[in-house]
């Protein structure tokens, strides 16, 4: 039987009592006895892994630890072995490497000899991370930021840890995450992640949703086959338009063209044959007959997709096909069932983020996703944690992150891309964001609420830490008690941040960096990074400047906004050029961000002389 790349696997993380106690110690008195061994003939992945291992530990230990092959290190030597090696496999031999799950980590200590090691893909290197972070204290917060211990004793404790995600296709689209090496460490593998052979490869895509245009395109097609594509209003075009799903000589070329890049794309898991990103779905009659049968046009798109599967199966029986759920084919099909080799990546776009997707407001959301999961054992999950008209505004989602991600596993998701603010670096604590969502992506039964206590501590400070709680608690209890719904698509706060609520999230704020000058200095890097994280507040104030003035003046209030708002707006778009910004929503241009910028300053700016008519 033909073993299907994508299967569930059983999650095992054990912290019991080894068999063989052991008072090893890795590193004594800034000396140690442990080498790090490779197979005589080690996989690139596992080069790399010993490679990194090595990295950190002399950082940590001031030492020059030695990567040696297995050959040339005695069996009774202290040693850490990385990968699968004949010395791996007569010291652990319970540990069978092609057993190990898709991603899964091995990690086990008996005597004095340490055992990293994974799937072979790259679950090696994983091995290798997950130790240098859960076991040694390691923290990589951003791609150039990073919280290395350093040790003259280390001790290693009883370890036995058997682990594999069950997401097995992670992919966030932070700026930072798009970083090849952070990602690995992050243990993102998705497409969008680019990841080098060295690192293990990422799991790519020939095409990437929105794909029918890219397959069948109008500008090749259409003034010969206009029938090939939508029929709208009884007239076929191609504008904003789909495919003529039923038309069977266009799925014969589309069907050509999808092999033939396959064909060039040597390394990729996946196809995407999914619809383009917006409605006009055909209404021919054959197309309409099919969908009113299914009750849904998702049953036209999958009956089409299934067939294109079954003649890609005959040349790449490894290969998956992708089509989406999304907007109009969201609702699940009456009959038909997607085939073995098709995955359904479900869209939440529609959905309120504000509240969780186990919520009555995400109920239709929900219940779609419980009929896919009854008839497709491999779904993907398309979710989104960004605002799409302006990423540098505060977005209250921060407390359904976790309990989202733990929604989709529990409904049959091993695949979930996150998108986030990846065209902007001073988004709403995106670093923060970013970090969270690796881990929970990794591990869901983890705690969000420890681990982001745990990334404010650590990036920002302990002073800071419980103020910028107390910030995130003044924003969210405010969007959850209006009961609104909140998505994806919000271009300003209007609707859930009223004057109140900013002034004392503003207080709070501006206190956590009072403190953080206190504790660490004024140029300290905590302080550094508060201020740049507060520019989503600022941006609140300066969008709304004149409107909040007016308000605090009807009330007889103390204005609690910027003084200048000019300089304010000037240094509001100082830091955004100190942190490379060159967009402020989805498909923004740098030209675009600078002629925003131009509007902002001409807002609060004097206005132009008028000429002298003499």
């Amino acid at each position: 039987m033909r073993t299907v790349f994508f299967k569930l696997v059983i999650v095992l993380f054990l912290n019991v009592p080894n068999l063989l106690a052991t008072n090893s110690f890795l590193v004594k008195k800034n000396k140690t006895d442990f080498r790090i061994v490779l197979s005589n003939t080690p996989q690139m992945i596992e080069e790399t892994s010993a490679k990194e291992l090595k990295a950190f530990l002399d950082e940590m230990t001031n030492i020059n630890w030695i990567i040696a092959f297995e050959k040339d290190v005695p069996e009774n030597a202290p040693q850490i072995l990385v990968g699968n090696s004949s010395r791996a496999q007569k010291f652990f031999p319970e540990i069978i490497q092609d057993h190990i799950p898709y991603d899964g980590i091995e990690i086990h200590l008996k005597n004095n000899k340490l055992l990293l090691t994974g799937h072979k893909q790259r679950g090696t290197l994983y091995a290798v991370n997950t130790f240098l972070e859960d076991v040694l204290g390691v923290r990589w917060w951003t791609s150039t930021e990073q919280k290395v211990p350093t040790y003259s004793d280390f001790e290693l404790k009883p370890l036995h840890i058997s682990y594999a995600p069950k997401l097995i296709n992670r992919d966030a689209y932070y700026y930072d995450a798009l970083d090849p090496v952070f990602a690995t460490r992050l243990k993102y593998n998705g497409h969008f992640q680019e990841i080098p052979p060295e690192y293990g490869n990422h799991n790519r895509f020939a095409y990437y949703v929105h794909s029918f245009y890219s397959l069948i395109p109008p500008g090749k097609y259409f003034n010969d086959h206009p029938e090939w594509f939508s029929k709208i209003n009884g007239v076929r075009k191609h504008e904003r338009s789909q495919l003529c799903l039923t038309n069977e000589a266009m799925k014969k070329e589309l069907i050509i063209n999808a092999i033939e890049t396959l064909r060039k794309s040597p390394g990729a898991k996946f196809i995407s044959i999914s619809q383009n990103d917006w409605h006009g779905f055909c209404t021919c009659e054959k197309c309409t007959i099919i969908a009113e049968e299914e009750g849904s046009q998702s049953g036209l798109l999958i009956k089409f997709v299934n067939e294109v599967a079954e003649e890609i199966e005959k040349e790449f029986p490894d290969i998956l096909v992708e089509t989406l759920a999304y907007q109009y084919t969201r609702k699940p099909p009456k009959n038909i069932k997607p085939r073995h080799n098709v995955i359904i990546r479900l869209c939440t776009i529609e959905c309120s983020f504000v509240q969780p997707l186990t919520a009555s407001v995400n109920q239709s959301l929900r219940e779609d996703m419980e009929e896919w999961r009854k008839i497709s054992k491999q779904l993907f999950v398309w979710d989104y944690v960004t605002n799409f008209p302006s990423y540098i505004l505060p977005h209250p989602n921060l407390r359904v992150l976790g309990t989202n991600i733990r929604f989709f596993v529990d409904h049959g998701t091993i695949g979930l891309f996150e998108q986030g603010d990846s065209y902007c670096t001073v988004g709403d604590f995106v670093r923060m964001r970013n970090w969270v969502i690796s881990k929970l992506m990794w591990n869901p039964n983890l705690d969000e609420n420890k681990l982001i206590r745990e990334f404010l501590v650590g990036y920002y400070g302990v002073k800071a830490t419980p103020l910028l709680l107390a910030y995130f608690d003044t924003l969210l209890d405010k969007a959850e008690a209006t009961g609104i719904h909140i998505g994806c698509f919000n271009e300003n706060t209007d609707e859930w941040l009223n004057y109140e609520t900013l002034c004392k999230a503003t207080e709070i704020f501006n206190r956590a960096i009072i403190v953080t000058e206190l504790a660490n200095g004024s140029d300290s890097e905590f302080v550094q990074r508060l201020r740049r994280e507060r520019l989503p507040i600022e941006h609140v104030w300066l969008m709304g400047y004149y409107k909040f003035k007016s308000y605090a003046e009807s009330k007889g209030e103390k204005f609690m906004g910027p003084s200048d708002p000019e300089e304010a707006c000037k240094k509001f778009f100082d830091l955004c050029e100190k942190y490379e910004v060159s967009a402020y929503r989805e498909y923004d241009t740098p030209e675009m961000f600078a002629d925003y910028k131009d509007s902002m300053l001409r807002k609060f700016g004097k206005p132009d002389p008028v000429p002298d008519e003499n």
